[in-house]
């Protein structure tokens, strides 16, 4: 069990290096790229001993002196990976004989040697084994809107991947939910308020809109202002109606707030008339000890309903008796 596990992790490490491996034009590429930097960064220089025009004149130029050259080939190497630094060992001479002979009639190092020399990259907006041109040319490849993938490179698929909004096999149409602009001819999203599809730009451009929109014949999609249409926003007269884009909200007036979705003054609820009631039955019954039985029920029963009453109406016409 323990070998098969180290036998899928070494499979999947495998696979792993081989699609992130550079391909040999991209190795030829770093080369070149490296060599080229400190072939412009020493261009200029002198042996720097001192005195120059001693140096220049028993030793040579230093533009085309062998001092030169190593030191860019040292730092070359440096800069290289494994793959880049092998190439480097292996083309040394060549890029020697550019340094000396050919730096004036061939100053494209990358040109010369990765292009025509081993033929591993193509010119610029080629790909593949013969160099052909991308998808929509090399003037305009993949129509301005995309990337041709693997252009220069021999190893390459000349792929189109298209930018954002743009489809096909030159990136030349507008994919769903972008529609083309008449006026610079690009491919422009629509809008965020459409339902679908659009055969416009912006909100005029909508065939269908989103919840919370209508279409309107001069706006295109229009906030539906629920707080003005009949039969829509709060019914609850204690409420007000706030609209938004797209939707409502109903919050309670001032000095009322939300308790079990009702609207009730802040600092009272059905507790409170509980103990009102409560303290008024107390206050009724210590009445009975000054009053005969059958005057002391009757006071009861009149207090009793009169206060419950006022206490009813006075809480129901606030709107705080939650189960009214």
């Amino acid at each position: 069990m323990v070998t098969r596990f180290y036998v899928l992790v070494l499979a999947a490490v495998s696979v792993s290096l081989v699609n992130t491996e550079k391909s040999k034009c991209a190795v030829c590429k770093d080369l070149t790229t490296h060599f080229k930097k400190y072939f412009d960064e020493t261009s200029g220089q002198n042996y720097g001993g001192g005195n120059t025009a001693w140096e220049e004149k028993s030793l040579g130029s230093y533009a085309t002196s062998e001092t030169r050259l190593v030191e860019m080939l040292e730092k070359s190497s440096k800069d290289c990976d494994y793959k880049c630094s092998s190439l480097l060992e292996d083309q040394e001479e060549f890029l020697e004989e550019w340094f000396f002979k050919k730096q004036k009639s061939h100053p494209d190092v990358h040109k010369l040697l990765c292009i025509e020399t081993l033929q591993r990259c193509c010119p610029d907006n080629t790909f593949g084994k013969e160099c052909q041109e991308c998808p929509g040319g090399t003037t305009k490849p993949c129509s301005g809107h995309g990337s041709c993938e693997g252009a220069g490179d021999r190893e390459g698929k000349g792929t189109c991947n298209c930018d954002m909004g743009y489809n096909g096999t030159t990136c030349d149409t507008c994919k769903d939910m972008f529609i083309r602009n008449a006026e610079n001819n690009e491919c422009e999203s629509c809008s965020s308020l459409c339902e679908g599809q659009c055969v416009g730009i912006g909100p005029k451009g909508c065939t269908q809109c989103i919840k919370g929109y209508e279409l309107d014949e001069t706006e295109g999609c229009k906030d539906i202002d629920e707080c003005t249409k009949e039969g829509m926003g709060c019914g609850d007269p204690l409420e007000d109606c706030v609209n938004s884009p797209g939707t409502f909200e109903c919050v309670c007036k001032a000095g009322y707030h939300r308790v079990q979705g009702k609207c009730q003054l802040e600092g009272t609820d059905f507790t409170n008339i509980l103990i009102i009631v409560g303290v008024h039955v107390v206050l009724a019954i210590l009445g009975i000890s000054s009053l005969g039985f059958r005057g002391a029920l009757i006071f009861v029963l009149f207090y009793l309903v009169s206060m419950v009453a006022f206490i009813i109406a006075k809480y129901h016409k606030e709107g705080t008796l939650g189960f009214w």
